[in-house]
């Protein structure tokens, strides 16, 4: 047991680290080998909020922040797929209870209360920070769907579109039609190479 402040931090940054090893489950259910951690999603999903904040007027850092620590609680109930939820009697309450017990375990501060407002925040959802930063989330999951595409071939449109209708803001809304306009006009695949700019300078 952690027998000082810094010891408590220690032990839930090691915590935190389980994200880098859970595996997106939807994405095994749609046939995916080798599917992203949770902590690979969270960090394109972040800076995909500090974006779509910047241009709806919302607080940036704020947004990005939220998308950081939205899916912590996972290190404690697992990530749970759409079928998965169907049968979960209330996650929305399992998360919450998860995010205050882990809180708990971090030590009494500045800190502290900074994340726990997070974690009140993105669950409200009712932000501008917020509202971004769940447009990050599905916005990096229609992304990651079609780059799957390019690594077998799955279920990746029907990811790609039920992410782009959950979109709310306009700017979010904006750069889901981009996605899609570039993946029904096949210019999707130029992404894939995307290095090939750096090298022509």
């Amino acid at each position: 047991m952690p027998q000082n402040k810094e010891e408590k931090v220690l032990q839930w940054a090691v915590e935190a680290g389980l994200l880098k090893r859970l595996k997106r489950t939807g994405w095994w259910c749609s046939g995916i080998k080798d599917p992203e951690s949770v902590a690979d999603h969270s960090h394109r999903m972040s800076l995909l909020a500090f974006s779509i904040a910047a241009e709806e007027g919302a607080d940036p850092f704020r947004a990005a922040a939220l998308g950081v620590f939205h899916d912590l609680p996972e290190t404690r109930i697992g990530d749970a797929h759409a079928v998965v939820k169907r049968y979960w009697k209330d996650l929305a309450a399992d998360e919450d209870r998860a995010r205050v017990e882990q809180n708990a375990t971090l030590p009494e501060g500045r800190g502290r209360r900074l994340i726990e407002a997070l974690g009140r925040e993105w669950a409200a959802g009712k932000s501008p920070e917020a509202r971004s930063a769940r447009d990050a989330d599905y916005l990096e999951c229609a992304v990651q769907s079609l780059e799957y595409l390019w690594q077998e071939k799955t279920v990746a449109r029907e990811w790609m579109d039920s992410n782009i209708k959950r979109l709310r803001t306009k700017t979010g809304k904006r750069l889901g039609e981009a996605l899609r306009r570039l993946f029904e006009t096949g210019r999707w695949e130029d992404f894939r190479t995307w290095w090939k700019a750096i090298y022509k300078r």
